[in-house]
């Protein structure tokens, strides 16, 4: 069930033991949670599951500070259940006993062939939702790793991660920044095409941050968004709030840098 790829062909190898098993999709007609983090966290299947869910602002928490909602997870795609709307992977990262639900929507006909397929270890990008009573990733980016070293380097992020919000939880002024700061050292390379649904100002700002290198690990500030763009602080604002709602962009080093979702 589990053979191929870079790992073992055993449930219990590639990315288990030790760590941490012990410790663009349409939302129309939800009201949105703008307290919800827009920090790319890296986690593992385990994290998820220990995680508990608040039902009413539809978010999970880890170890009750952590804010898990726009995530980043590596795995071995095991199945592929595929739609005229949507592709479903189950993706397993060694830490759970089941695999993970990951849905990708399809926005154009060519977005099924840009797809992985079975038996691959694949990077995702994307939101955590509640689906039928189970934790599910809504991803934005779904990437084929060609190189067995971005499953090590994951999990380093993970522990590093970790490691940085223990000791923030320590601190108060600190512990109040959900989710912490992750900086992804993972280049996935090209841009996205044109985004259906996008108003011109909405737009102009996704093509001013297109035009940021994807190994550009800071991103723009609002500062350079605003000039490139031409447009005013009031309506960038506006603009990224909606672009980070719906999974295009996301924020970096702070709540002024950000970055788009296919460049991470």
């Amino acid at each position: 069930m589990y053979q191929g790829g870079f790992g073992s062909s055993q449930p219990g190898g590639g990315f288990g033991g030790g760590g941490f098993t012990d410790s663009g999709s349409p939302n129309a007609g939800k009201p949105r949670n703008n307290n919800k983090s827009e920090r790319l966290v890296p986690v593992t299947h385990a994290m998820i599951l220990k995680s508990t869910h608040d039902a009413d602002k539809d978010l999970f928490m880890f170890k009750d500070h952590i804010e898990l909602h726009f995530v980043e997870m590596v795995g071995y795609i095991v199945d592929v259940a595929e739609s005229s709307t949507s592709h479903d992977f189950s993706i397993c990262d060694r830490t759970a006993n089941q695999p993970l639900n990951v849905r990708k929507f399809l926005n154009s006909e060519n977005d099924a062939a840009k797809l992985p397929r079975s038996s691959c270890y694949v990077r995702v990008v994307g939101h955590l939702r509640m689906v039928k009573e189970k934790p599910s990733l809504m991803a934005f980016s779904i990437k084929e790793l060609d190189s067995h070293n971005w499953i090590m380097a994951h999990r380093v992020a993970v522990v590093r991660f970790m490691c940085g919000m223990e000791k923030n939880s320590r601190n108060p002024a600190k512990a109040a920044i959900s989710g912490g700061m992750y900086d992804s050292n993972v280049n996935n390379g090209a841009g996205a095409g044109a985004i259906p649904g996008l108003t011109g100002t909405q737009t102009k700002v996704y093509n001013a941050l297109k035009s940021c290198p994807p190994e550009n690990q800071t991103g723009m500030s609002l500062m350079e968004i605003a000039a490139k763009a031409r447009i005013g602080m009031n309506d960038l604002r506006v603009a990224i709030e909606f672009l980070s709602n719906e999974g295009h962009i996301y924020s970096t080093v702070d709540d002024e840098h950000f970055k788009l979702t296919d460049h991470c």
